[in-house]
């Protein structure tokens, strides 16, 4: 069995908008990473990088201008498990909304249910949350959360 679990929130801008600011290097370092070493794009492999946590490399598997973005993240490389290593699945829905808004949901799919799986999504979960959250006083009050 493997664990899944959905964030999400709206967010009151276009999605055309909301969209660029999860690809966009610039962007993603104003109110969710320390560095991006280049934007999001199919078949590429980003590494992004926090101060306190290091690197962590994101492959994008599938991309869909303002619609969905999947990426596959490894276990290991994500500094989740130490013995084995798997592939978790990433997927960023953009839905544009009433009113010019965007709801954007955050899925995650594939961590084992043992203890360093439960550990890594519950962790990655609240992770995905801050970057939506972040993501949105950004956008909506040009707030870097982070400080």
């Amino acid at each position: 069995m493997k664990k899944t679990y959905t964030v999400s929130t709206r967010i009151n801008k276009p999605v055309d908008e909301v969209f660029e600011a999860v690809v966009s290097r610039e962007q993603l370092e104003r109110y969710f990473t320390d560095s991006a070493d280049r934007d999001l794009a199919a078949g590429e492999t980003v590494t992004w990088n926090w101060k306190d946590w290091g690197d962590h490399p994101v492959f994008v598997d599938v991309f869909e201008r303002n619609t969905r973005i999947e990426l596959l993240l490894n276990s290991r490389d994500w500094k989740k498990t130490e013995s084995e290593h798997y592939d978790v699945r990433v997927i960023m829905t953009f839905e544009e909304s009433e009113g010019g808004s965007t709801v954007v949901s955050i899925s995650e799919e594939g961590w084992k249910t043992d203890e360093p799986g439960l550990k890594a999504s519950h962790e990655n979960c609240g992770g995905w949350m801050h970057m939506i959250l972040c993501l949105k006083g950004w956008l909506e009050h040009g707030v870097d959360l982070r400080r």
